[in-house]
């Protein structure tokens, strides 16, 4: 999918040159808006939302710093690069202090602006990949109950804005007359992921298709996009294709939160209570029917609530206890390796606690169902322990990693920026940050704060003709010796050599 572009400039040949340039020879980029003045720029940036936007730095009303700050001031994930013929390297400063991915130097060759846009491509991409992310957990933090507060209310307010939600379900994912297997299960949803997701972006340029558990996905459209079309043609290209059905339920716009909550859990209800307990004479594969119930548990892992886990667990206990023995014990026993499956794949214990060769005699030998029903809520017991225990190592705090170097990224020209200044920001003791944030990114606190100015400065010395010491003043040096000394220890190469050969 192509990023947008809006242009930025107030002269017109340079700005029209660069349109047909564009359109023409870039295959992942299309210009979809122009402007001449840095107030409008502003204005066509609210409307169009572009994905990358090429300003120059002296315009009329409002010049590209001012408009590069406003969009910093509102928190706009949008790129910029910045459109100068002036080295003065406190306008870059500026400029890299706003977020500037880059700059393009006049008089530019159609080189130079194919290999901004190349790598402006490469940050869309990471970004595309981060947003997707980004909603795909606010999705199962918020249907799924894994958490929720005012904070995550709003980001998914800002995410979403302007959209309806649908739901969208694989009703079985092992359907007759289809030898599908555990091994094909992911290959089944990626399938599904991109048929529906071309479907629904044919009708709306707009539409994001995210996935919430193994067989349900989130489509998110604007409001205007109707639903007969798109709907029709998945489930039948689906089932055409893959011999699958889906459903697909409209749960509501994205600003009604408490509404989608409501009618994700009552669908979900309703379609347990169609769901019918599996028996031995339905002839059911013990192979697909172990997975089906893996699938249904790790989606309940992923969601993070283990008391929703327990409450399955002890649905199914119940459900075994009600049954004829012989009944009960297959459920129990499918259950049993599904959970054996889970434990090997997250690596729960050191080997596989209950071999599947060992679990048919252990549950062949309970004489009641009474018995059937302690023994596989003990199994179940000994499960949760393990999985709470491997989701506190695995867990890596990755919010609070994550608005570290939020924060890192805001205040890294500062110079009395500290671990400790950063700790106190996001309310953790500045010891365990330190551990944490090496942990977890490889590099000391230091480390990473000389390793992002080091970056900044290569951006600067492949884009301008600033002196090496106005270069080191501008990303936080404060000694250009220093800092020589440490750009050849990282790159290898000295800042003059590594302008040399950009």
């Amino acid at each position: 999918m192509k990023g947008t572009v809006l242009l930025v400039e107030d002269q017109p040949n340079f700005r029209e040159g660069l349109k047909v340039f564009i359109n023409q020879s870039s295959r992942n980029w299309t210009v979809i808006g122009e402007a001449e003045t840095g107030e409008e720029g502003w204005q066509r940036t609210l409307e169009l939302k572009p994905d990358l936007i090429l300003m120059d730095i002296h315009m009329p009303a409002m010049n590209g710093i001012e408009l590069a700050e406003r969009i910093h001031a509102h928190g706009l994930d949008t790129l910029f690069v910045i459109i100068t013929g002036f080295q003065d390297f406190q306008y870059a400063q500026a400029a890299i202090r706003y977020g500037a991915t880059d700059f393009l130097l006049k008089p530019c060759s159609d080189e130079d602006i194919s290999s901004i846009l190349d790598s402006a491509f490469k940050r869309l991409r990471t970004k595309r990949k981060e947003r997707q992310t980004a909603r795909e957990h606010l999705l199962r933090s918020i249907l799924l109950k894994y958490q929720m507060n005012q904070e995550l209310k709003s980001h998914f307010l800002r995410l979403f804005e302007g959209s309806r939600l649908w739901l969208v379900t694989m009703t079985d994912y092992f359907p007759e007359g289809k030898n599908y297997g555990a091994d094909d299960l992911y290959v089944l949803q990626y399938g599904i992921y991109n048929m529906i997701q071309e479907l629904a972006v044919s009708e709306d340029a707009d539409a994001k298709l995210l996935i919430l558990k193994e067989d349900q996905f989130i489509l998110s459209v604007s409001s205007a996009l109707g639903e007969a079309c798109w709907r029709e043609h998945a489930e039948l290209a689906v089932r055409e294709y893959l011999g699958i059905d889906i459903e697909s339920v409209l749960l509501g716009p994205s600003t009604e939160i408490d509404r989608l909550v409501s009618a994700y859990n009552d669908y979900n209800e309703q379609r347990m209570r169609t769901v019918k307990t599996p028996h031995a004479e339905d002839g059911t594969n013990k192979r697909q029917a172990v997975e089906a119930v893996k699938n249904e548990v790790m989606s309940l892992i992923i969601s993070g609530d283990l008391q929703a886990l327990r409450d399955y667990f002890e649905k199914v206990g119940g459900q075994a206890a009600s049954l004829p023995l012989t009944d009960g014990k297959m459920l129990v026993i499918n259950h049993a390796l599904a959970l054996n499956q889970i434990s090997e794949v997250l690596g729960l214990f050191a080997r596989q606690s209950n071999p599947a060769e060992s679990l048919l005699p252990i549950v062949d030998q309970l004489p009641g169902s009474a018995e059937l029903r302690n023994w596989f809520r003990a199994a179940c017991q000994n499960f949760e322990t393990r999985l709470d225990r491997w989701k506190q190592r695995a867990t890596p705090y990755m919010n609070s990693i994550q608005q570290a170097i939020d924060y890192i990224e805001e205040h890294y020209l500062d110079s009395e920026l500290s671990i400790k200044q950063v700790a106190e920001n996001i309310h953790l003791n500045p010891s365990y940050l330190s551990t944490l944030f090496k942990k977890e990114t490889g590099e000391t606190f230091t480390g990473y704060v000389t390793k992002l100015k080091l970056q900044k400065a290569q951006v600067l010395l492949r884009n301008t003709d600033m002196k090496i010491s106005e270069i080191c003043q501008t990303v936080g040096f404060d000694d250009s010796t220093y800092f020589s000394s440490v750009f050849k220890k990282h790159f290898h190469v000295s800042p003059s050599e590594f302008r040399q050969h950009r």
